[in-house]
């Protein structure tokens, strides 16, 4: 029983340390899994999760192989085996890494998302016929950047008051329809976010006069 509240005691007390040394814990943390992260870093089509577990199954085959040498007073020089398979394995990470970067094979579908949203509302500014239609739409599209979403919304009626039929508002309208639909489809069971993907529709039923749609 005692043993019981021994061990209990020390666990509160552990949990008090750490939380007292929180920052302090996170910033050695950090500096010791950033480096390790980037390090087995691949693609973002690879989860790190899965990087990780092979980084963390070949420290243990290291660890095991010692614990095993020891226990059977075997050679030392074995441990060179384990430790040589982690040095290829890191190798061939570093490898993978650097023909994907230059190769440009790195399918991070929400990084072409954003790239291509954010290509999308600027080319729309190129050939602007109305310095204050483009003015309210250059304005509108940073708001949206910054995610000041009434600013956004507000600038959007009046770019179709000034812009009236012009068909650059009907497109930047199907742009917002577009993400308003991936984002509904990302958020659609957290009531919270619901309001991102209902401010994309707001967007562009300001931009065309249309009621908007609405994420269910």
């Amino acid at each position: 029983m005692k043993d019981g509240k021994s061990v209990f005691v020390v666990l509160v007390l552990i949990v008090f340390v750490v939380y007292v040394m929180r920052n302090f814990l996170g910033r050695v943390s950090a500096f010791f899994f950033v480096p390790i992260d980037n390090l087995l870093f691949i693609s973002h089509s690879i989860p790190p999760v899965l990087m990780w577990m092979i980084f963390g199954l070949m420290i243990g085959v290291i660890y095991g192989s010692f614990v095993s040498i020891k226990k059977f007073k075997l050679d030392y020089k074995l441990l060179m085996y384990p430790g040589l398979a982690l040095l290829i394995a890191v190798s061939l990470i570093l490898l993978a890494s650097f023909v994907v970067k230059k190769m440009g094979v790195d399918n991070d579908s929400d990084g072409k998302e954003v790239d291509s949203e954010y290509h999308g509302y600027h080319k729309f500014l190129n050939d602007a016929k109305s310095a204050e239609l483009n003015e309210k739409l250059e304005k509108g599209i940073q708001a949206v950047e910054h995610e000041e979403y009434e600013t956004a919304k507000d600038l959007f009626v009046e770019a179709a008051s000034i812009g009236k039929g012009d068909s650059r508002l009907d497109s930047l309208a199907r742009i917002y329809t577009t993400t308003g639909n991936s984002k509904c489809k990302l958020y659609r069971r957290d009531s919270q976010l619901k309001y991102i993907p209902n401010y994309y529709y707001k967007y562009a039923a300001a931009l065309t006069n249309q009621p908007p749609q609405i994420c269910k």
